[in-house]
């Protein structure tokens, strides 16, 4: 089956758009029932001004229930990435999504609702080295400093401070995927890209999102969005490529310092060899000079004449009648 590979921007977007399918997507990640979905925002494209690529981000207003049957209402911050980039950069992102959800709540006559807890969701179209599982969860945990016993107790205090979020990469699927998770990320598996890259030819469909592998065929059949996803792949092709020439430069001055410093050092080595050979010359030489005196000494005092121990030692006349 041929389905539009929602790691790119235009199928991903489509597919959120069905709010059935989005209610889905999201209870699949949180492992908690979606029951409704607000979009708070429209799409956000966040530019990555050195390499001139983005971060795709959607924002919701969502009602969750647990297992225990809890019901409550979060805001859910999504962020995709198809290329590595700066973790500060989705940092940046929650800082200024804060401030503004913190505005966003004063309604018409200046009150302000409360505010809601946040969960944040990143799908990575690559791994990250020291994330070495395709599915984490991170999860807030709170302890007695004095006992380290972990508390078990609801506080909104915590909640509005703190946050939980859920990292996938993509690239990091499992060969048996036995999880419900990972069953659901088999359509995001890139090891399916077909003649063009934003086209995924799925070689299995778990039956329980075989709905929204369908949708996602649907783009295939429309020219306008094929349009668009052609241009992300180009546009695609065309970060890669920089990326890579980006990385021979750097591989090349990497080089070239590391000759530079190695040049450098067998310099200084060589200027430590001459100095100590320059150093045990000296002693060398002084050695002999002391050896030289104690002789001259000893042949002047058995009576030896001062011509005598000059052409016995090597040492001038003067030099010996220095000792006097």
């Amino acid at each position: 089956m041929k389905i539009a590979n929602p790691l790119y921007d235009h199928a991903f977007k489509y597919l959120m758009s069905n709010d059935r399918l989005a209610r889905k997507v999201l209870s699949v990640i949180l492992e908690k029932e979606v029951l409704q979905l607000e979009l708070a925002q429209q799409e956000v494209v966040i530019e990555d001004e050195e390499r001139r690529f983005t971060l795709y981000r959607l924002d919701f207003k969502a009602l969750v229930r647990d297992e225990n049957g809890r019901q409550e209402t979060v805001l859910i911050e999504l962020q995709k990435s198809k290329l590595p980039t700066n973790a500060l950069r989705f940092r940046s992102y929650l800082g200024l999504s804060y401030a503004q959800k913190t505005k966003s709540h004063a309604s018409a006559v200046g009150e302000r609702e409360a505010p809601l807890p946040i969960i944040s969701i990143y799908i990575l179209g690559y791994n990250v080295e020291d994330i070495p599982v395709m599915a984490t969860k991170v999860n807030r945990r709170i302890i007695d400093m004095s006992s380290q016993e972990e508390l078990h107790i609801e506080s909104d205090f915590i909640n509005l401070l703190t946050h939980t979020c859920y990292i996938l990469q993509v690239r990091r699927l499992p060969a048996q995927r036995l999880s419900r998770i990972e069953r659901f990320m088999t359509l995001f598996n890139q090891a399916w890209v077909a003649e063009e890259n934003f086209i995924l030819d799925l070689e299995e469909v778990p039956e329980e999102f075989k709905d929204i592998a369908e949708y996602l065929q649907r783009p295939l059949a429309e020219e306008e969005l094929q349009r668009k996803l052609r241009a992300e792949e180009e546009i695609e092709e065309l970060f890669a490529l920089q990326e890579a020439e980006k990385a021979q430069l750097r591989s090349m001055a990497e080089a070239a310092r590391k000759d530079k410093e190695e040049e450098r050092r067998q310099k200084e080595e060589a200027q430590i060899r001459e100095e100590e050979e320059r150093r045990q010359k000296e002693q060398a030489l002084e050695k002999a000079r002391e050896s030289a005196l104690k002789l001259a000494r000893l042949l002047l005092k058995t009576g030896s004449s001062v011509e005598e121990a000059a052409r016995e030692t090597g040492l001038t006349e003067a030099e010996i009648q220095g000792l006097g």
